[in-house]
């Protein structure tokens, strides 16, 4: 499996790894985020490798990282 960002997965922490891979199993590799109005798709693996701010999601969404979603 791939981050995100284009990269294998790369934890340095496998016990990190581990986490993260139980929550994708019982939750789903993609969690919704909700900034101003907008709804986005992203990866919980890259959430964790990378964490994430509110002011790079639409540059994320450029990029690809991340999917915009309709509006509500």
């Amino acid at each position: 499996m791939n981050c995100a960002c284009g990269r294998p997965l790369h934890y340095t922490d496998p016990a990190v790894q581990a986490t993260v891979d139980r929550l994708v199993r019982a939750k789903g590799e993609y969690i919704e985020v909700e900034c101003q109005g907008r709804r986005y798709s992203v990866q919980r693996h890259y959430i964790a490798l990378h964490g994430l701010k509110a002011a790079d999601l639409e540059e994320l969404a450029e990029r690809g990282i991340v999917t915009r979603l309709e509006a509500r």
